[in-house]
């Protein structure tokens, strides 16, 4: 079978004989007529094969499966890494990126040939925190990813752009991130691979009885700011729905994407397949060193709560969790490797595009 993504493609194989998953490049050999795009590439650095001979039913080799493709980053929105000699084009990605993906799709529901006036037209806030996503690196490919959508949803509705920050005091850290994880959960069954349903997204962020997992209801928690942060929300979903309108569903499902995956805010957030990798690498790290939660001695059942539900955790042993995340993120980053997973753009189609976007530098590499 072959899959594709934003112009990122993946071959997969099963052997039944050996119960082996492959997942391998089927672009060896395509054409690129170097039309200023990028040209057709692999999501991952090398072939990913996975042995599920040791997983003896079905469920259990889906489940293996799963976790190695969100290990893997094939769950979320594609990021690409940049060798060292072609740091240089990181803009000229950045400008592909958005006409490739936001702009093209603009112009398919709009008919027209450029949505940069479109996109003006919502505002320069909106605009300017649309797309900083795109000032994220490793960079962020603009894919249609329904849960990453719903994460930028939760953010920018909930967490960041309502006036729920104002009322921060209301509510502990640990309080708020289950307020996050349910937002989250609330959103993601009504966004689609065709785009969100909005007015299910503005019935289940603003309806009264929204309660964190421990059975608090919000209104309870915020008390008189509950009014305004719902009336905030409102704003806010009216200003997608006019975007939707405006831009399109696919363009909206993309934008919302590259948001809900900024690696310094939402893009870490539970949801991700990054989130999921760490919490469990974080939990394995502390079994081995001996340190687990005393109240939660199962190490894989705590990475399994940790991965699927950590807002369930007692306030406790939920902070310790934040904090062994936090810690298992830094040491990648003193590793020097790229948070979350990365492909690095190959040194041919690095100096493909040198050649074409600064050919004197091409010229000189």
């Amino acid at each position: 079978m072959e899959l594709s993504r934003s112009n990122f493609h993946l071959s997969v194989h099963w052997d039944p004989e050996t119960a082996q998953l492959t997942v391998g490049d089927p672009t060896d050999g395509w054409g690129w007529d170097g039309d200023e795009s990028l040209p057709p590439l692999f999501p991952l650095d090398d072939d990913l094969v996975i042995d599920l001979s040791g997983h003896p039913t079905q469920a259990a080799k889906s489940e293996a499966a799963r976790r190695a493709f969100v290990e893997a980053g094939l769950l979320d929105a594609t990021r690409i890494h940049l060798p060292d000699n072609a740091k240089g084009l990181r803009h000229d990605l950045v400008m592909l990126l958005w006409a490739d993906h936001i702009n093209d799709a603009i112009s398919r529901h709009r008919g027209a040939d450029d949505g940069s006036e479109a996109i003006a037209a919502l505002g320069e806030d909106f605009s300017w925190r649309a797309a900083a996503g795109l000032r994220a690196y490793p960079l962020i490919v603009p894919d249609t990813v329904p849960s990453a959508a719903a994460r930028g949803i939760a953010e920018w509705c909930w967490r960041r752009e309502s006036d729920v920050e104002e009322w921060h005091f209301k509510i502990g850290d640990i309080a708020m991130a289950r307020a996050n994880i349910g937002a989250t959960c609330a959103v993601l069954p009504h966004v689609h691979p065709e785009g969100v349903d909005w007015p299910a997204v503005r019935l289940a962020l603003t309806a009264p009885a929204r309660r964190l997992a421990d059975g608090r209801a919000l209104s309870d928690i915020f008390e008189e700011g509950w009014a305004p942060i719902l009336a905030s929300i409102h704003r806010q979903i009216d200003l997608w729905q006019t975007a939707d309108e405006t831009l399109g569903p696919e363009a909206v499902l993309r934008l919302l994407t590259l948001h809900g995956s900024r690696t310094e805010s939402v893009g870490e957030w539970w949801g991700s397949g990054w989130y999921e990798t760490t919490a469990r690498r974080a939990v394995a790290r502390a079994a081995g060193n001996g340190i687990l939660p005393a109240v939660f001695p199962d190490a894989e059942r705590l990475a399994d709560t940790a991965a699927c539900h950590p807002d369930l955790l007692d306030d406790d042993t939920f902070a310790w969790l934040t904090e062994a995340v936090f810690e298992e993120e830094s040491l990648r980053h003193d590793a020097l490797l790229p948070v979350p997973a990365a492909v690095t753009l190959p040194d041919w189609a690095a100096q493909d595009l040198l050649d074409l976007l600064q050919p004197e530098t091409g010229e000189g590499a």
